[in-house]
């Protein structure tokens, strides 16, 4: 990512957080803020109402308190003050005590005297109903001291008080009734006192209820909170005030302060961009424009007037550059020349070779190799060591002509000369042999020689490239060493039939082999004769070469073995012979039996793949045999028990093949965990004509019999043979007679003929 880009997503993402701040953050902090001040404006609100109305009620329980506790009231109600209404209730009385009604109860809780002022109806019968109902309501309790409930005149506020004397002595004679009428001017006061447009609401709600809107917050009052009973409620509605204050002034700011990100955003980008940004992809320009001619010679630009970090780092890339070219040219020399000889090095050959290929038809070439050079530095010390490769490169310098010479190896030297023979190339050859044989009798080291390999290389063959005439060298140098060391020895000479070509060229096959998938699987029945059975097969490789036709595994497999390929080439047989014979050692009630090198004992990859198939496959451990060769028994003891008790555990039985062979076999029988013994063919070709053999195949029966061991004979091709093993054995049978290995095709049709017999 550029710095420019880094630079604008850094920047915005610090504008972004603290947008993000004020947005989630100090925006829900003010929110709530302001909404606990219109909840508080709402408390004091509806504190402010209860508060008004509470006054209401004292003031007219105040009043009632004058009138009930009153020695004329109490004389009234006993009718011992008949004059009582004449003197005290006049017409203005009720209006100046703001009463809309005045009920004497007696001590029987009957109307005793009413009087009912500016009702909202004029009939005789609703001022007389209206009048009853209030008497029977207080009647039915007493306890309720106050309250508002819906008369035949609307809502009305009563409160209602014991008629005592004014010392509270004596028996309680009635009850006064005080009536306030709510209708508008009674709310229109309340109003005027808190404020608060209000509004009456018959319900009977007994709890606050607070609704909070979108722009108000509206509070639902019971009058229970005030009066002991009532079957209405107060409605109000609150203005959040504070919350929309706050939101406008939150969305103003959120607006001014995008604005100014903005604003800020790009004028940071500016200046970052002017000061910084534009001189470093100048000097990237730059850079990139160097490295495209690949000349450290170039330099960037420097700015005279400016003296800033960027143009110190400018000032430093350009010393770094001078250093560089200094380096480099440094570095050619020691990367094309050897610092002992100061000769050219192997990679100045390759560079030698690419510009003369196409200069000429081909080159003579001789490669020297210095024998047991390792000795010389051992026995006579570095120095000598260093001495000797010196005077070889002065000698091949004295040579060379026009040709070109180089040190290769640590020991090897190369001698190129275009256009030059065989018999030109000879001459050299000797004399350096001579020259070198001179010098080592003159300074006393003794055995010095060296093995020299000569080509002539056709160069202007598109095919014939650096590697090929290296290859070619270290072939006609191997060889020369094969065949004694200490003499020299023609590419031309060896052409046709070296063994190490071969041996590269078997390699390679092998190689393809393996990718092109030109192996084969035979199998060969083991077969128990009576009753007659095809116990088991032993699966056999087979590779069909594409030029080559069948190569016989007596000739590849050793080569596997040196190579190291033997163990690739298990791994195919072990899972290709699982895949082939999954169904069969299952159908036909067979067991598998598969070879197995040291090589693939050694390095794991045997028990790696098993595990690796049996996981993969539902092929029963129960029907693998593994073969282990007599040869392999010689070896670590400890390793091969180590193998075949992880065989064991797995459940995988175990064979020692080729049994005879070798010759330390039975001294190692009791320390094998072996579930068979397949005794090799060389036993059986003299049978039943050779006495020796006859009596050396009775006794190995009978040990194996005697040690539990189960039997295969190999290589009964007779039916003589096949009498003899079955006259003192019940050894299955493996040979040439019952059948000789086979393709799978062929085996499957055998298996289906044997089912059939």
């Amino acid at each position: 990512m550029r710095i420019r880009t880094r630079l604008m997503v850094a920047i915005a993402a610090n504008i972004i957080v603290f947008v993000g701040v004020i947005f989630f953050v100090v925006r829900p902090y003010f929110i709530e803020r302001s909404e606990e001040q219109d909840r508080l404006v709402v408390d004091n609100h509806i504190e402010s109402v209860i508060e008004t109305l509470n006054q209401r009620k004292s003031s007219l329980e105040r009043t009632l308190a004058d009138w009930s506790v009153w020695d004329d009231a109490y004389d009234f109600v006993k009718n011992h003050n008949a004059s009582f209404i004449q003197s005290n209730l006049g017409g203005t009385t009720l209006e100046n005590l703001n009463l809309n009604a005045m009920i004497f109860l007696n001590r029987e809780g009957d109307v005793h005297y009413a009087e009912v002022r500016n009702p909202p109806t004029t009939t005789a019968a609703d001022e007389r109903a209206f009048i009853d109902d209030l008497a029977n309501r207080v009647s039915r309790s007493l306890t309720e001291r106050n309250g508002i409930y819906e008369s035949v005149y609307g809502p009305v506020l009563f409160v209602q008080q014991p008629i005592v004397k004014s010392d509270r002595s004596g028996p309680v004679e009635g009850n006064l009734i005080m009536v306030e009428f709510v209708e508008t001017a009674f709310l229109d006061e309340v109003e005027a006192q808190t404020k608060i447009p209000i509004d009456l609401l018959q319900d009977a709600n007994d709890t606050v209820q607070v609704s909070v809107l979108k722009e108000t917050t509206e509070v639902l009052l019971p009058l229970q909170t005030v009066f002991e009973q009532s079957d209405y409620n107060v409605k109000f509605s609150v203005a959040q005030s504070h919350y929309q204050n706050t939101i406008t002034m939150l969305r103003s700011g959120m607006f001014a302060l995008l604005f100014l990100g903005i604003i800020l955003f790009a004028s940071i980008m500016g200046t970052v961009y002017h000061v910084v940004i534009r001189r470093l992809m100048e000097i990237g320009i730059e850079l990139k424009h160097i490295t495209r001619e690949r000349d450290s010679r170039l330099r960037l630009t420097h700015k005279e007037n400016s003296h800033d970090e960027i143009e110190q780092m400018a000032t430093s890339m350009n010393e770094v550059l001078a250093a560089l070219e200094d380096t480099r040219a440094e570095v050619i020399d020691r990367a094309y020349r050897d610092a002992l000889t100061q000769l050219p090095n192997r990679l100045a050959v390759e560079d030698y070779f690419a510009n003369v290929r196409q200069s000429y038809r081909h080159i003579g070439v001789i490669g020297i190799d210095l024998d047991d050079f390792r000795r010389i530095n051992d026995q006579f010390g570095h120095r000598t060591g260093d001495a000797v490769l010196i005077y070889i490169a002065s000698r091949l310098n004295f040579y060379k002509e026009d040709g070109f010479v180089a040190r290769i190896g640590a020991d090897e030297f190369i001698f190129l000369h275009p256009n030059w023979t065989l018999e030109e190339l000879r001459p050299v050859a000797r004399r350096l042999t001579k020259d070198l044989s001179d010098w080592a009798d003159t300074n006393g080291v003794k055995g010095l020689t060296s093995t020299i390999g000569l080509d002539v290389f056709a160069s202007h063959h598109p095919h014939h490239t650096y590697e090929i005439l290296m290859g070619r060298l270290d072939v006609v140098l191997h060889e020369a060493k094969l065949s004694g060391k200490n003499r020299i020895l023609s590419f031309q000479e060896i052409e046709d039939g070296s063994h190490y070509l071969q041996t590269l060229e078997m390699e390679r096959d092998l190689r393809r082999a393996l990718e092109e998938d030109e192996f084969e699987l035979y199998y060969q029945p083991i077969v128990s004769p009576h009753p007659f059975a095809v116990r088991g097969v032993e699966a056999l490789i087979r590779w069909n070469h594409p030029v080559k036709g069948q190569v016989s595994p007596g000739l590849f497999i050793p080569i596997a073995e040196q190579l190291g390929l033997i163990s690739d080439i298990g791994r195919w047989v072990l899972r290709q012979a699982v895949r082939e014979m999954a169904d069969h050692v299952t159908h036909h009630e067979l067991f598998l039996s598969i070879n197995v090198s040291k090589r693939q004992i050694a390095d794991g990859s045997f028990l790696a793949e098993l595990e690796s198939i049996l996981n993969d496959t539902t092929f029963s451990p129960a029907n693998l045999h593994v073969e282990i060769t007599e040869s392999e028994v010689g070896g670590n003891l400890y390793e091969l028990q180590q193998f075949i008790a992880s065989l064991k555990a797995i459940g995988v039985k175990i064979s020692l093949d080729d049994f005879g062979v070798g010759t330390s076999s039975l001294s190692f029988l009791q320390s094998l965990q072996l579930d068979l013994i397949k005794i090799d063919q060389n036993f059986v070709k003299g049978i039943p004509e050779n006495t020796f053999d006859r009596a050396l195949l009775e006794g190995l029966y009978q040990t194996f019999h005697t040690l539990g061991l189960d039997i295969v004979t190999e290589g009964v091709e007779r039916p003589e043979q096949l009498a003899f093993v079955l006259e003192h054995s019940n050894s299955l049978i493996q040979g040439y007679h019952y059948s000789k290995p086979v393709p799978l095709v062929q085996l499957e049709h055998y298996l289906k003929k044997v089912v059939m017999m």
